[in-house]
């Protein structure tokens, strides 16, 4: 009996090795006590995928064509598939009886009729042989192929409902999640949306162990479906077939190892660890030895091809000069071909055929004719549905247009055009050739198909041997490894930590070897040693523990006397402190459109007389100042943050020195709404000097940090200095940065080798500022810890305020849960208003007569509307001020006052396209108005007119060149019409007033990205 039948390929070990990872893992399972239902189906699973590979082993391993009938075999995974869902239903347990007794029997009828169909069409079916495969095929399955994918898609949906019915929640959408009775439809929208957004957080961060697991088998089954992709990127010739199959064997063989871990570690069920040990060696093992045999064969082909290919060359002249009986045995046939590889319509010529092979031109082109026809049927029958009316030549025609502007024509095309490179040809029997070019010839050289076979058989079947041998070696002498050097010991080290459970303290777990394991044991013998100790000590000491508490509590006792009659005292003097500096320490702040808001929280907390106090060195103080001429003034907020150096008493000294002086200035500079006739940097020059003053006077034993800040309420111009106090915070955008690079002064009371500047920040509308003192970064971050870990990351206050939303009670909790705050702690929070625009006081320096709102229809004036829109808007009623002013602008747009108050309050409202027209009507009364021409070029930004905003931009800079809002204003507008050079000008001009100035710096860097990119 011949045996030229059985030839081993490229293929078979990958599959031959994946199904003996199956076998075992199906064995296993099948002889593991207590097994649960779920079990049963993951076993059908698994034989169902062993019989698939196994196919696969038989097509890749018999040269014959009824070796096509593998394909009974692979497409048994429907009934995979189907246990597959059934394993879902029933993991970890059944929650939806009713749907599962509908679904699975679907399941099961889908696959027992796709696999009937299957064999119902291909029983008597032509087969094909697929070189790239080296298997016989049948040329159909498309629709079996959907039927396993709608499968898949069943199981997905009940493991993805699974993974978030069974985690658990407890966040902020929790309230919502009730659900509704009678309620409002915003209710219902909060609770339908809340439902959506924490499914998906559930399903994406699963807590509880059973979720976890069902998400693993969820992601296992995505891997399947990547698997089956990769099947369908082969199809479309984007995939080789020597890469899907090696992928196919490998991931098969993985997921289903990971499934059963999966498994074994969620369901419950007992196991051992050496089957663990054994199981993942195995896999390991025989992962090395396919990727080994993938190597090895590989370079077995090349030997094939080299040999060929060396033949060729030797023979050259011969082929080329037709002497074709000095030619040896193994070449088969040769061929005349077209100089362009282009496989339709071209022209094959039959040169020589050796005596004994049965080829003939005719053969030839019938060959060339059908592979040409496989090539675009799917094209043809996907256009032939699409134009049932086109002849069978324009079918013909059209469907090699299409199919060379496919990417499996590019493959196959780059792939003909390369010359030594081995093919395959079908002429009645099977070969391997190669082209070789010759002057403006190209020739095939044929060869036997079946000798590539043996050879590739030769290698292969030495690495079977290698496999099985190896396989045999790991399931007979790895357990007995393991069982001498690992589980022996263990398990003698859990039945005396069984005993110690029970009680008895006279376990000695022996020792044999002093490894990992003897070490533990040595361990565990001392741990149980001194316990039993420790219990013979704790016996005695409580029999003689009465006498010895009555002793120690009358000496304590005496000292406690001692102690309380002290800290009475030291209390009082605390206590009077506190009551000093709490009035000092107050938010003064009355501005509509710069919010203030602070907390402090002292370190030092103490009762005195039954009253709670605290006591430490920050201090907190706002208030308003009016700064400009009488009738020309601007409103600041004035916001102040400090820490005094020194721990209780030392330190809450310098804060109530801070608190008196800063009351103090504030109280010189804005009682009585007074107007002081300065400028910001001089106030806050004047208030440094004179806190530095007093300070100083200590000689170095009081000294504080401090930032004391000056915002302009209508503009968000920010004035400020930094005495080495902690860098101040921005929150914009959702996110947190420092506003202060380095170190820019000492602390007040110590001499500063840095130069005294006032700074100048920009605050935009919705811009939130955080002053806050060092107790936001002093925290302990192991509490329960004997020594201490005190954070040294400064920006971690940064993400802090990110994650609170610059929200200070949320802030202080977050800090307090990342650890102990360590020192006093204070936090200022200043908020600049959206869209708040300031109306300038002259505006309303008469007190006029009240004009009644309900007289808006019967206006009799000009003037009238005027002094009523005013009105209105005094009494906060925006829109019916814009109303009224608007009415009495269309009856006459020539009165100035009228149009300037307008213009402000439209801007305010954002209403651009009113602001723009009033305010340029104001323009043309008073066209040097630095401030209302720079309102006018932003309200026409606003509304996208670029050229005029431009122009009027211009205007205010010929006003005032220092202008340092307008100069980023220029910049902006520049770089939106395009002049990338002036729109870099005027950024430097903005940086060179301000160099801190946040929206220049951003300008520029976006026009240097610009020109990069150009670059």
């Amino acid at each position: 009996m011949t045996w030229d039948w059985f030839l081993l390929s490229f293929h078979s070990l990958g599959v031959f090795i994946a199904t003996i990872i199956l076998v075992i893992q199906i064995w296993f399972l099948i002889v593991k006590k207590d097994k649960t239902y779920p079990t049963y189906w993951l076993i059908g699973l698994f034989t169902s995928f062993a019989v698939m590979l196994s196919g696969y082993v038989f097509a890749y391993s018999v040269y014959n064509p009824f070796s096509a009938y593998h394909r009974y075999m692979t497409i048994f995974t429907l009934f995979g598939q189907v246990c597959f869902l059934v394993f879902s239903y029933y993991f970890p347990k059944n929650d939806t009886p009713k749907e599962s007794k509908v679904i699975i029997p679907i399941g099961f009828i889908l696959a027992i009729g796709a696999y009937s169909h299957f064999v119902y069409n291909t029983f008597k079916m032509e087969k094909i042989y697929n070189f790239e495969a080296h298997a016989y095929n049948f040329d159909f399955g498309a629709q079996t192929a959907m039927i396993i994918l709608l499968i898949f898609l069943l199981s997905l949906q009940v493991l993805l409902r699974k993974t978030i019915r069974y985690s658990e929640y407890d966040g902020r959408f929790k309230k919502w999640l009730i659900k509704p009775g009678e309620a409002n439809l915003s209710f219902y929208i909060k609770h339908y949306f809340s439902r959506f957004i924490v499914g998906f957080i559930k399903f994406l961060f699963p807590r509880g162990k059973e979720a976890k697991a069902v998400k693993t088998f969820f992601i296992v089954l995505v891997l399947l479906i990547v698997t089956a992709i990769t099947n369908v990127l082969n199809k479309a010739g984007i995939l080789s077939y020597e890469y899907y199959a090696m992928y196919y064997s490998n991931s098969t063989l993985i997921i289903c190892f990971v499934m059963l871990m999966a498994y074994i570690n969620s369901s419950g069920e007992p196991t051992t660890f050496m089957v663990k040990l054994v199981g993942i060696s195995l896999v390991a093992v025989l992962l090395v030895i396919g990727f080994v045999s993938n190597i090895t064969l590989y370079l077995s082909e090349s030997d094939y091809d080299n040999q060929r290919v060396a033949q060729i060359t030797a023979q050259k002249h011969n082929i080329v000069t037709s002497n074709y009986s000095e030619l040896p045995s193994e070449i088969r046939y040769i061929l005349k071909k077209p100089m362009n590889v282009e496989p339709f319509g071209r022209k094959l010529e039959l040169l020589y055929v050796a005596n004994d092979e049965n080829i003939s031109q005719e053969l030839i082109d019938d060959n060339e004719k059908k592979s040409n026809a496989f090539l675009i049927k799917e094209k043809k029958t996907q256009l032939q549905k699409k134009n049932p009316k086109l002849s069978a030549e324009e079918l013909e025609s059209k469907s090699i247009e299409e199919f060379k502007k496919s990417r499996q024509y590019k493959n196959l095309f780059e792939s003909l055009s390369e010359e030594n490179k081995r093919l395959y040809r079908e002429a009645g029997n099977h070969y391997t050739y190669f082209d070789i070019k010759e002057g403006q010839e190209r020739y095939e050289v044929g060869f036997s198909y079946k000798e590539y076979r043996i050879h590739t058989h030769k290698n292969s079947l030495k690495l079977f041997i290698v496999t099985i041998v190896t396989t045999i070696l790991v399931l007979i002498l790895f357990p007995i490894f393991f069982e001498s050097s690992l589980t022996k010991p263990l398990n003698q080290l859990l039945r005396g930590v069984h005993k110690v459970n029970l009680g008895n303290l006279d376990v000695v777990v022996p020792i044999k070897v002093q490894d990992e394991i003897g070490f533990l044991s040595s361990s565990f013998n001392s741990m149980v040693a001194s316990i039993k100790q420790a219990k013979e000590e704790l016996q005695d000491y409580a029999n003689t523990l009465e006498e010895k508490v009555e002793e120690r509590t009358k000496e304590v006792q005496e000292k406690m006397n001692e102690v309380q009659a002290l800290k009475i005292q030291q209390d009082g003097d605390y206590f009077l402190t506190s009551l000093l500096t709490k009035p000092l320490f107050i938010n003064a702040n009355k501005s509509e459109i710069v919010k203030v808001d602070f907390i402090i929280r002292q370190k030092k907390n103490f009762e005195f007389r039954n009253k709670a106090a605290e006591l430490g060195g920050d201090v907190c103080i706002t208030g308003n100042l009016k700064l400009g001429k009488q009738n020309k003034f601007r409103r600041y907020t004035m916001a102040m943050n400090g820490d005094a150096m020194g721990k209780s008493m030392q330190g809450a000294g310098g804060s109530l020195v801070m608190g008196v002086v800063m009351n103090s200035i504030m109280a010189r500079s804005a009682s009585g709404g007074k107007i002081l006739d300065t400028t910001p940097e001089k106030w806050l020059t004047d208030a440094y000097n004179e806190c530095h003053s007093v300070f100083k006077s200590f000689n170095g034993s009081m000294v504080l940090s401090a930032t004391v800040t000056l915002i302009d309420d209508s503009t968000g111009d920010m004035f400020y200095w930094n005495a080495e106090h902690p860098f101040s915070i921005l929150y914009r955008d959702a996110k947190a940065s420092f506003i202060e690079e380095d170190l820019q002064l000492r602390k007040l009371g110590l001499e500063s080798e840095y130069e005294f500047k006032v700074r100048r920040f920009k605050l935009l509308p919705g811009d939130v500022l955080l002053l806050a003192s060092d107790g936001r970064d002093d925290i302990d971050l192991t509490p329960n810890e004997p020594v201490r870990t005190i954070n040294d990351d400064e920006s971690l206050i940064l993400g802090i305020v990110e994650e609170a939303k610059c929200d200070l009670d949320l802030i202080e909790k977050i800090l307090r849960k990342k650890g102990n705050i360590t020192d006093d702690l204070s936090m200022v929070k200043v908020m600049y208003n959206e869209g708040l625009v300031e109306i300038p006081q002259e505006e309303f320096a008469q007190d006029p007569t009240p004009v009644a709102v309900n007289e808006t229809s019967n206006l009799l004036d000009v003037s009238e509307a005027y002094l009523l829109g005013r009105q209105l808007y005094q009494e906060g009623k925006i829109q019916d001020s814009l109303e009224v002013l608007g009415k009495g602008f269309l009856r006459n747009d020539s009165n100035p006052k009228l149009n300037k108050l307008l213009g402000l309050i439209s801007f305010k409202a954002k209403n651009y396209h009113l602001a723009s027209h009033s305010i340029g009507k104001y323009i043309e009364h008073d066209p040097r108005d630095e401030e209302m021409c720079y309102y006018l070029s932003l309200s026409l930004k606003k509304t996208g007119n670029y050229f005029t905003s431009l122009e009027t931009a211009r205007r205010v800079y010929e006003l005032n060149p220092n202008n340092v809002n307008n100069l980023v204003n220029l910049s902006d507008l520049y770089r939106i019409s395009g002049n990338k050079l002036n729109a870099k000008v005027f950024s430097e001009k903005a940086l060179a007033v301000d160099a801190n100035n946040k929206n220049a710096l951003r300008l520029l860097a976006m026009i240097l990205e610009s020109e990069k990119n150009l670059a």
